[in-house]
């Protein structure tokens, strides 16, 4: 079990990896039990464009948070439930301003429920979400059918893996059993067919994205990203104006911000030596960057 504050997230040094992933498989939980709660405040923040062979289920907390999966944007007010399928692009900002946003998630492998590929468990429960094509996330309002068992379910696992009572496993893989049912029933009645040219450009976008992330510390071009996924320049552009509704440069700049905001809260390194090792070879160009997405300048921000 883990638990991760996004606005508390802590560093080891320089060379590490920067926290913000786009493929998070893997991260979620222990090998033997893999499941992961957050408490994310994307009030100053955000969760970027990422995903991750678990599901995802999360409600808001305080105010109101913007997800997007994919094309597809929803706003989710306090008490609002989510749902991302395994292996589905999204992300989560705040939406509006001034107000907090903050919101709860458990991040778990369908193997806790379904055990083995050929079991029962596996085939009856587990396949049916995971391996459709139509099911990209579901919202869930108060008035809305479930709502409220989902809403127990989800409040009662996380706060069972927070404190980490000795039978938490018995205890949480009861309540996901039970969630994994009633999500079978809702889900039913919210699969929609996805346009082939969505789920390509999704895949390209993906790539593109592992390839951001592994070298934006380095001059990256568009040439160097339409190779990245075998793609022509002008697909690049539109993978990225279709799915996230940014160039691919502004979300390298904005990569490249977080992870020196990163690095400015949680290390010693110098100013300019962040400045370099994020990928920004002007430094009067970061420092108004910075102070435009932070409100504040580097050295402030540092303060």
């Amino acid at each position: 079990m883990s638990i991760v504050d996004y606005s508390v997230l802590k560093n080891e040094e320089h060379g590490a990896e920067p926290p913000f992933k786009s493929d998070e498989s893997g991260l979620h939980g222990e090998a033997d039990f893999p499941i992961a709660i957050y408490n994310a405040d994307v009030t100053n923040n955000f969760v970027s464009w990422h995903w991750h062979e678990e599901l995802e289920f999360g409600y808001v907390t305080e105010g109101s948070v913007l997800i997007e999966s994919g094309k597809n944007k929803h706003i989710l007010n306090t008490g609002d439930i989510y749902f991302v399928n395994a292996n589905t692009l999204h992300a989560l900002f705040r939406s509006g301003s001034g107000a907090k946003s903050v919101f709860r998630s458990v991040v778990v492998h369908g193997s806790i429920v379904g055990g083995k590929d050929n079991s029962v468990y596996h085939r009856k429960y587990v396949a049916p979400i995971t391996g459709s094509s139509g099911l990209r996330e579901l919202i869930l309002t108060p008035k809305d059918s479930g709502y409220s068992k989902i809403l127990g379910l989800l409040t009662n696992i996380w706060n069972t893996e927070n404190i980490k009572m000795p039978d938490h496993e018995l205890y949480v893989r009861s309540e996901l059993s039970e969630l994994f049912r009633i999500l079978i029933s809702i889900s039913e009645k919210n699969v929609s067919a996805r346009p082939a040219a969505s789920i390509v450009q999704e895949a390209r976008l993906r790539e593109i994205l592992i390839f951001i992330h592994d070298h934006y510390c380095e001059k990256i071009t568009l040439e160097d990203m339409a190779a990245a996924a075998f793609v022509s320049k002008s697909e690049v552009l539109r993978c990225f104006k279709n799915i996230t509704g940014q160039s691919p440069f502004e979300y390298l700049k904005n990569y490249r911000l977080r992870n020196a905001a990163y690095m400015i809260k949680n290390t010693s390194d110098s100013i300019n030596t962040i400045c370099g090792i994020c990928g920004f070879d002007d430094h009067s160009y970061f420092s108004k960057a910075f102070k435009e997405a932070y409100g504040c300048s580097p050295r402030e921000f540092r303060k």
